[in-house]
């Protein structure tokens, strides 16, 4: 079980190109187009399920309680961990559509959270550059609810590298800004743009800022001076669906 352990690391899951996801929800949201190494199930999982259909899929070990509560990541384990192979995607795989673009994310809640929003408000692909939290990171997959499986993630991009690919693609780039000079209600969201959002504490860069079209700040009262990164984001992924009149 030293291996399965060393996954719990950003460098066990790249150096093995493996990842674990926990929970029979979460579990039986993975898509057959993903590999399935390995089940690890606790004996009190397999005496009160049926676990034959995850015998079909992949090798299962079953292992007693209390040695399965050590591996687990969650404070109430279910009971079954599946090992799964990570897919590697480059921003070449980006279609049409709109897309976020994430600099120096560093809370796996938050970056859970703004791909869980991507997936349902119909965003082609997340970007996350160098610097920015694992999505392998459990915290993560949990955080998403499945949505990694929905949409790709590329991941460790040079921000100068995919900003030029989508100025070449004549894609706008609107970054989140707290001193930006428009509100999210005065952008053309209609069409493909890419949506930055930046580090919870510092924001994006002044390299990116200066790289943006358009630096959009949310309204604020009260003398509220900004948002959670993740809340931000939703909402400006949001006006995104009202001015497409996507799901109307």
């Amino acid at each position: 079980m030293r291996e399965f352990k060393q996954l719990k690391t950003k460098k066990g899951r790249d150096e093995s190109g493996l990842f674990i996801i926990e929970g029979e929800k979460f579990i039986a949201e993975i898509p057959n187009t993903w590999n399935i190494r390995q089940y690890i199930v606790a004996e009190r999982f397999a005496a009160l399920n049926d676990i034959s259909g995850y015998k079909n899929r992949a090798e299962c070990t079953i292992v007693r309680n209390s040695i399965f509560d050590k591996l687990a990541d969650t404070v109430s384990p279910q009971g079954i961990i599946a090992v799964c192979e990570q897919k590697t995607y480059t921003v070449d795989i980006l279609g049409e559509g709109f897309f976020l673009l994430g600099e120096n994310l560093n809370d796996p809640g938050n970056v859970g959270t703004l791909i869980r929003t991507a997936a349902a408000a119909g965003v082609g692909g997340v970007v996350l550059t160098k610097g920015s939290c694992d999505v392998y990171n459990p915290k993560v997959l949990r955080a998403s609810a499945g949505a990694v499986f929905r949409l790709p993630v590329v991941q460790d991009t040079e921000l100068d590298e995919v900003l030029a690919f989508f100025k070449g693609r004549n894609i706008s780039v609107f970054a989140a800004h707290p001193r930006g000079d428009v509100t999210p209600y005065q952008l053309d969201m209609a069409g493909e743009f890419c949506l930055l959002v930046g580090n919870e504490t510092h924001g994006i860069s002044e390299a990116a800022a200066q790289k943006a079209d358009k630096l959009a700040t949310l309204p604020m009262v009260n003398s509220t001076e900004s948002l959670n990164a993740s809340v931000a984001g939703s909402i400006l992924l949001y006006e995104a669906v009202r001015q497409r009149g996507q799901f109307i």
